[in-house]
């Protein structure tokens, strides 16, 4: 192979795993492309359940067996990232006056990316912890999301509790299983395949993206300038939880506590575009819900910069 298309193969290849990238891309289609958004409403669900069975089959539940050892701290920081942050943040946003007030608490409550241990690597933090708080937020929040939702917001949003807990169950539980099943049966045959589930599923993350904003597309290119204010808030937003996933356990040791900042500051925020889109349509809740994937792809690059800094 040429030299010139071996590098733009790379090139190519690295854009696709972007998540701002994709995001740019997905929400430039929505935009142009409305009917997409009629062509790929029916897939959402599926899409979604692909991208959970795809981030659960790296996760080793022998492992994360083994890391449940340290079980009381575990369970504040479930406690606190799923239920006492988003009452903060909600309150915090309410203080202000903020119009999207509901979508940074359908932020704050979501359970932390499957990326997590990953980031948790690259940071200096305990990849061990960030794996078991990012299983064990994840199991909880088919239950925790909805009742922390109808419980703060419920007079400002209709909240349908059984069918989001119905949904989240199919969305997060059965393709944990599945992927566990599918790890126990034939984990030697899948390791082959794992290096490509981050780019298929960036990629059916920018259909999922693309769904949502075509749907919206009217209500966006009528005010653009909606996109500078509500990029604003996020910045500040992903500010806040960098620092209280830190210090907001105060007791953790300090790989634990960058791996609870992880955790809380990088949320599975695919989660959250996805229940936008099926219960709270609003372009006040959708938009910033959407648009929080830039302050969380580009949020790791000054915080690992400013970590190796302090050493």
């Amino acid at each position: 192979m040429p030299r010139g298309v071996y590098k733009y193969m790379n090139i190519l290849h690295y854009l696709l795993q972007s998540y701002v990238v994709v995001a740019l891309l997905a929400i430039g289609l929505g935009l142009s492309f409305p009917f997409l958004g009629n062509a790929f409403a029916p897939y959402t669900t599926l899409f979604l359940q692909i991208i959970f069975f795809l981030s659960s089959l790296k996760i080793d539940s022998r492992h994360v067996a083994r890391e449940l050892k340290s079980a009381p701290s575990i369970a504040i920081a479930a406690l606190y990232m799923l239920i006492i942050f988003p009452a903060l943040t909600f309150g915090a946003a309410k203080l202000f006056h903020l119009d999207s007030s509901v979508a940074l608490l359908l932020l704050a409550a979501m359970p932390a990316g499957m990326t997590s241990p990953l980031l948790a690597e690259i940071i200096g933090g305990s990849v061990s912890f960030a794996l078991i708080i990012t299983v064990v937020t994840s199991l909880l929040a088919p239950f925790t999301v909805p009742i922390v939702i109808k419980a703060l917001a419920g007079s400002e949003v209709v909240v349908p509790l059984l069918s989001m807990i119905g949904s989240l169950l199919l969305v997060i539980i059965l393709p944990f299983i599945l992927a566990q099943l599918t790890r126990h049966f034939f984990e030697k045959q899948i390791k082959p395949f794992l290096s490509f589930t981050k780019p298929f599923s960036i990629f059916l993350l920018g259909l999922l993206i693309t769904s949502v904003i075509s749907q919206q597309s009217g209500a966006l290119l009528g005010n653009p300038g909606q996109f500078v204010e509500v990029l604003a808030v996020l910045a500040v937003f992903f500010i806040a939880t960098h620092a209280v996933g830190y210090w907001g356990i105060p007791w953790l040791n300090r790989e634990q506590r960058l791996a609870s900042l992880v955790c809380l500051a990088y949320m599975n925020f695919t989660l959250a575009i996805y229940l936008a889109a099926t219960y709270f349509p609003s372009p006040s809740i959708l938009i910033p819900v959407v648009l929080s994937v830039f302050p969380w792809a580009l949020g790791i690059i000054p915080l690992q910069t400013m970590l190796k800094r302090r050493k």
